[in-house]
């Protein structure tokens, strides 16, 4: 599953004949991205905030527990702001703090994430924050007009905007200075107790970059990409000059998905091999995952019917008669056990099947699927 954050909207689309494939244009008529590794901590620490917010995660039973005593120990204030400002519910502007640390390579942890954060103007902040909301309405335009704050260039935005991004737009603007006040007391509130594992993640960070060498000599940018995110593939994007490849412990087993104008970050899980010496007893999560997915009639379905062309979403709840949030959980099970690749073009989300992926799931399953 892709966690994607700052992008809106995804569409309407015309179910084709079952038998008709897909035509794409591949071509890659854009230019070439520079592919970098980074495995800062403060990447991980600004995950770790939305998983403390509610998400589920695939830790080992230390850390599983640690986050569980880690969440009961705030305040109750502090449990209300982390949900507010991180949680499901939210209005995602606070996602964009990972642009903070592409800007500044000399933040490396998690304290050095919160001291470059405390010293930035409020201002820059709220550009820093409205900033997908403008780019993504083709409003980049606006953003000083609307920072402040006339209400002419404000309505013309806002009419670029849904509903509720409307609504969001109009809070954040209204009390800007409170919502970013509370955002900071919440990280500064969670970071001593991120700092209780951040050594230990650390390590794991640097294991899994090490332990991705030889496929970093070996594999493409695309195909590097989608190996390292268990599925999810890439093209290369008109303006986007580099693309950021953060491992992240908190992450897994998803992807977090940044963006700004002219780079692309993906917060991938690690692999489980980076974690270290385990008890030989525990299977390994991604066995786990795979059967995990694999013991549902829905997801069976699914892969039968990507067996024969790709599908988008709309068209894989149309074709099962589910709502399309059930059919993007069972889809989240599948990508996370490697077992589809979902890839994003305009808007639109497709999933494919990954065939390799079935060699290791045992021959009953290549027999159904065919």
């Amino acid at each position: 599953m892709a966690r994607r954050i700052g992008t809106t909207g995804s569409g309407t689309v015309t179910v084709p004949a079952p038998a008709r494939p897909m035509v794409r244009d591949m071509s890659g008529s854009v230019g070439r991205a520079d592919m970098e590794f980074d495995a800062r901590t403060a990447y991980d620490f600004v995950v770790s905030v939305n998983i403390a917010a509610g998400d589920d995660a695939d830790l080992l039973p230390e850390d599983a527990a640690w986050l569980g005593r880690a969440r009961r120990s705030l305040p109750d204030w502090a449990q209300k702001e982390l949900s507010t400002c991180f949680g499901e519910g939210s209005s995602g502007l606070f996602h964009a703090l990972p642009t903070l640390i592409v800007a500044q390579p000399k933040v490396s942890d998690a304290a050095g994430f919160l001291g470059a954060l405390d010293e930035m103007p409020t201002r820059e902040l709220r550009r820093l924050f409205l900033g997908d909301t403008l780019r993504h309405a083709g409003a980049l335009d606006l953003t000083d007009a609307v920072l402040d704050g006339e209400e002419d260039a404000i309505a013309r935005l806002e009419g670029l905007l849904d509903g509720k991004q409307s609504a969001e737009l109009t809070a954040f603007l209204a009390e800007s200075e409170e919502q970013i006040a509370r955002m900071r007391g919440v990280l500064a509130t969670w970071l001593p107790l991120y700092q209780e594992v951040e050594e230990r993640v650390a390590g794991m960070l640097e294991r899994d970059v090490a332990d991705r060498r030889p496929d970093r000599d070996t594999l493409d940018a695309m195909a590097l990409i989608e190996k390292i995110t268990g599925g999810m593939r890439w093209f290369p994007e008109a303006g986007v000059r580099r693309v950021i490849l953060a491992p992240s412990y908190f992450a897994r087993p998803y992807n977090y998905v940044y963006q700004g104008s002219d780079w692309r970050l993906f917060a991938y899980p690690l692999a489980d091999s980076a974690l270290g010496a385990l008890d030989a007893s525990i299977p390994p999560q991604a066995t786990v995952r795979l059967y995990r997915a694999l013991g549902d009639s829905t997801r069976m379905r699914v892969l039968r019917l990507l067996s024969d062309r790709d599908w988008y979403l709309t068209e894989l709840a149309q074709q099962l008669e589910l709502s399309k949030p059930t059919m993007k959980h069972h889809l989240a099970m599948l990508r996370a056990a490697g077992l589809v690749t979902v890839t994003e073009q305009g808007g639109m989300t497709y999933y494919t099947l990954r065939r390799e992926r079935l060699s290791e799931a045992g021959v009953e399953l290549q027999r159904y699927i065919g």
